[in-house]
């Protein structure tokens, strides 16, 4: 079924793919959810199989630098798995007993049944215990690829070595990136009644992000600091938002493409909009939702046969 889903801070932009973009595996979700709910979903965006036995994923603590040095800080993703074309693979944090040490959450069953792997047991600082999948919301992190010995980064999520400051001018807790200059802390001159009080929403912590339609390749070089706006690539979803791992829909996947181009006649506006959106197509069959800049779905309705309006 088709969707129309709108946000109030993104435009649909059509682009098509060169002969750099979809040729490399990229970060397609990131969940950063209540208590120990984490997970990552990686897309395969080309034509042809991968193999997972040279990637690894890389965790930057806390504006860390060393991450690819520590074995603490470094996760080598599944040898056996090998990716077909235009799939994801959902990785969720290994936290899935409800007795355990009686320190730890177990993550919600729902992504427990949306991973395809488990991961990291447990976020304990023991010397040489993984804990990349234990992000929250103010760590950096990279997809690598071993090339011949030599690790390079295909896709970067947030600014490595640099760690956001919260509303009180201090680290965790309640730290992470914003979508409001300087990004990594709330501005000096933040002013709510004229800027609005969603930039006080950490967009990296309790939050779901999915990766926006037409993105087609990683981040390969380094944000610099004070740069970061993850509402460039990505889409903001309500914290536990599960839903959407397991599928990612982009410009890479023919598939998804047709069933743009299905959509050619449709169009929507304004977009950004406060109070009124106007939607015509010459004909429509599916879902529409829309979606404030928190990620608060506040409007959803099936609509058969639009025709004109």
């Amino acid at each position: 079924m088709k969707k129309i889903l709108l946000t109030a801070i993104s435009v649909l932009s059509i682009s098509f793919a060169n002969a750099q973009d979809c040729n490399e595996l990229f970060i397609s979700e990131y969940v950063e959810g209540t208590g120990n709910n984490k997970a990552l979903e990686i897309y395969n965006p080309t034509n042809n199989p991968i193999s997972l036995a040279n990637y690894r994923v890389v965790r930057w603590d806390n504006g860390s630098v060393i991450g690819d040095q520590s074995p603490e800080g470094r996760m080598d993703l599944p040898t056996n798995i090998t990716m077909p074309p235009h799939s994801v693979y959902v990785i969720a944090l290994n936290l899935t007993d409800p007795n355990g040490t009686g320190q730890s959450l177990p993550i919600d069953t729902a992504l427990q049944n949306r991973a395809d792997t488990l991961l990291c047991p447990g976020c304990a600082t023991n010397t040489g215990n993984p804990r990349v999948m234990c992000f929250n919301g103010d760590d950096a992190l990279s997809l690598e690829k071993n090339n011949g010995g030599a690790w390079t980064k295909v896709d970067i999520f947030a600014s490595i070595g640099e760690r956001p400051s919260n509303s009180v001018g201090s680290f965790s807790p309640g730290a992470a990136w914003t979508i409001l200059p300087p990004f990594s802390s709330i501005p000096a001159n933040y002013d709510a009644a004229t800027q609005g009080p969603y930039f006080l929403q950490y967009w990296t912590q309790d939050k779901t992000l999915k990766r926006k339609f037409d993105i087609k390749k990683g981040v390969t070089v380094n944000p610099a600091a004070e740069t970061f706006n993850a509402s460039v690539e990505w889409d903001s979803l309500p914290a536990n938002t599960f839903s959407g791992l397991g599928k990612h829909e982009c410009f890479c996947n023919p598939t998804s493409i047709n069933e743009l181009q299905s959509l050619k006649n449709t169009s929507v506006y304004p977009n950004p909009a406060n109070n009124l959106i106007t939607v015509t197509a010459h004909s429509f069959n599916g879902t529409i939702e829309i979606i404030d800049v928190v990620g608060k779905v506040i409007f959803s309705k099936n609509v058969s046969n639009l025709e004109g309006g």
